[in-house]
């Protein structure tokens, strides 16, 4: 129970340090292969729309919140 409220409470304040994305996008914690990324929920959306296209080429937010190996299996 202890590891496990640890890796909630890491995951959080991750989230609460960068809540936002540049493009003003909610960042959310998002599972690839195993490991766990706070990225942009727009970061996989279709780009639709002119304003959509320029933050396409700035980028969105995405970093690693724990790699496969520190996640319990």
């Amino acid at each position: 129970m202890t590891y496990s409220r640890s890796l909630v409470d890491h995951i959080e304040q991750t989230q609460s340090r960068t809540p936002y994305c540049v493009c003003g996008g909610t960042m959310v914690p998002v599972d690839h292969d195993g490991a766990l990324w706070l990225e942009c929920v727009q970061h996989d959306a279709p780009r639709q729309g002119v304003l959509s296209r320029i933050w396409s080429l700035i980028g969105h937010d995405r970093q690693l919140i724990l790699t496969a190996e520190e996640l319990p299996a």
